[in-house]
């Protein structure tokens, strides 16, 4: 076969795979896994910027396996096809008159991508999406198929909801869901000591809460999202995508006039800030999670102890000023639930996390150097699928099940087929 060439969404990461495999079933993916020669990664969306992905050896895109099936409505469980994206959920979900509990802000992602890297939502009651795992299929190094739950392949099962695809293919995900709901969005501008002040307060009175602070301006965007039983969702579809249109297409101009005229940074954050002013609007919880995102950019991401994140993120904020840092996103704060699973961010602590981005034409490495340095004092726990330079002597002392999840990955793959460079780096394997 040709090679081929993949690139990740921001296009950063590269690489040209001597094979690359669609299976259009579990059956096909198992023979793909055991005939595979070199290193297997699995691509979903490409919407991580670490390179999990990057191999010379065989990519399989998830592309043919994808669809949803109700397993059980008393239980409010369905199974989910490997490659079904997140934004492939909501309507059939809704036609079950089920939803997910909680999800990000972006819902290109496969649903078990996002399961891999632990990507999450805001919401100081709710977890990761790996948190909403019933059970899911595991296709290993040697081309079986393990059905994992807690309480067949216990071990896998814990180890595995967080995984970046480490210890195999994920097939299919069972999912727990709950009845389709509605959420109230409610978007405004607030002084920043005043939001910083009140995180717990904020955190308490809504479901889901969370901030964007341009870090140039005075006031940060507040959002929260609230269930609700008023009428009718708005606004209509049409209407939501072309607002999205616009507020993308300022964004671009944005990043733009602040990438070759950096002094007038801080005028267009405060303007950006403001000029939206406030809005509300109800609409079905799969409608109003997710902010189509087309400006292209690239991010890191640190989930810190969930006391310590107003110090944080005002030490992010000051260093961006105090070195004159040139970027034009706002940083993103939100809150998530801590959970047991080994490698997930939010292991055994109640956390919020603290994300930077930069324009996509733009290099990122002095806001990420410095940013990072900020983290890693304050304990925290980098997104997998986020730019970071820890490997695994750091993750050692920052993962009390770490030794449990090498263990776990060297049983189930001993030659290393999931594993490429960064991985390789990541889990310590020569």
């Amino acid at each position: 076969m040709a090679q081929k060439s993949w690139a990740n969404w921001s296009g950063w990461v590269k690489c040209s795979p001597k094979k690359v495999e669609t299976p259009t079933s579990e059956e096909d993916l198992s023979g793909i896994v055991r005939r595979a020669r070199g290193t297997v990664r699995v691509a979903g969306s490409g919407h991580s910027f670490t390179p999990l992905v990057e191999t010379d050896g065989t990519i399989i895109k998830m592309d043919g396996l994808t669809g949803v099936e109700l397993f059980s409505f008393d239980k409010r469980q369905v199974d989910v096809a490997g490659g079904t994206t997140i934004s492939a959920l909501g309507l059939p979900l809704k036609d079950y008159d089920l939803a997910l509990a909680n999800q990000g802000d972006i819902d290109k992602q496969t649903i078990t991508g996002a399961i891999a890297t632990g990507t999450h939502g805001t919401g100081r009651a709710l977890g990761s999406l790996s948190t909403q795992l019933a059970a899911f299929r595991l296709v290993t190094a040697n081309g079986d198929v393990l059905r994992c739950t807690p309480d067949e392949n216990t071990d896998v099962f814990e180890g595995g909801r967080v995984s970046l695809g480490a210890l195999g293919v994920m097939s299919q995900v069972r999912l727990r869901c709950r009845p389709a709901y509605k959420l109230e969005e409610h978007v405004y501008p607030m002084e920043v000591g005043h939001c910083l002040n009140r995180l717990d307060a904020f955190d308490d009175a809504n479901r889901h809460f969370e901030f964007f602070w341009f870090p140039y301006a005075d006031h940060v965007i507040v959002k929260t999202l609230n269930e609700t039983q008023k009428g009718a969702p708005d606004p209509r579809p049409p209407e939501l995508r072309s607002m999205r249109s616009a507020e993308n297409k300022v964004m671009q101009l944005a990043c733009e006039a602040g990438r070759f005229i950096p002094f007038l940074r801080a005028s267009l954050q405060r303007y950006l800030t403001t000029a939206s002013g406030e809005s509300t609007r109800v609409r079905w919880s799969c409608e109003a999670f997710p902010s189509p995102r087309t400006v292209l950019f690239n991010e890191m991401e640190y989930a810190i102890p969930a006391e310590h994140g107003a110090d944080c993120v005002r030490e992010i904020a000051a260093f961006i000023r105090g070195r004159r840092i040139n970027v034009m996103f706002p940083i993103e704060f939100r809150r998530v639930a801590e959970d047991d699973i080994w490698l997930s961010p939010f292991y055994g602590r109640p956390s919020v996390t603290i994300s930077v981005h930069q324009y996509g034409k733009q290099r990122y490495k002095k806001l990420f150097d410095g940013c990072e340095a900020i983290f890693r004092a304050y304990g925290g726990r980098p997104h997998w699928g986020k730019l970071h330079s820890l490997t695994a002597a750091d993750f050692a002392e920052l993962y009390p099940r770490w030794d449990d999840f090498l263990a776990l990955r060297q049983r189930l793959d001993p030659d290393g087929k999931f594993l490429n460079p960064h991985l390789k780096s990541v889990f310590g394997v020569s």
